[in-house]
């Protein structure tokens, strides 16, 4: 067994598969994915797991060189928005319909119980030795 970090098997499984450039999303409870895509589904009632809790626990293990949210964060969730912030990430702002298109060509999906609006992120995966968080 391992000591720390993601113990979910699916989602350990996922993260270790992501090469450089590869892009994943953490999402809240609602937000649409092409039927393709393999979510790893850690809700388990509104609110449950909360999408903070869940993003930091990600950026622990994997690195992240770019990262996307829609541009209505910043004014309908900022607690969100800042707390992506508050995590390392920068990410870059994009009209709504733009972010759910480049969502739709993600690797994967790790959908939590997030019960408040845009709480979502699309990350691109770095490497480590590329100065990368």
């Amino acid at each position: 067994m391992i000591r720390n970090g993601i113990i979910h098997q699916e989602l350990a499984g996922l993260i270790a598969g992501l090469r450089h450039t590869d892009t994943f999303v953490i999402s809240d409870a609602g937000l649409p994915l092409a039927p393709d895509t393999p979510v790893v589904d850690l809700g388990y009632r509104y609110g449950q797991p909360p999408f903070l809790d869940v993003v930091e626990a990600v950026l622990a293990q994997v690195v992240v060189e770019d990262s996307w949210v829609t541009d209505q964060i910043r004014e309908v969730n900022p607690l969100v928005h800042t707390g992506l912030r508050s995590l390392g990430l920068d990410p870059e702002p994009l009209a709504h319909d733009e972010f759910k298109a480049r969502v739709r060509a993600a690797r994967f999906a790790v959908r939590t119980g997030e019960d408040s609006f845009f709480a979502n992120v699309l990350c691109r995966a770095g490497v480590p030795f590329s100065g990368g968080r």
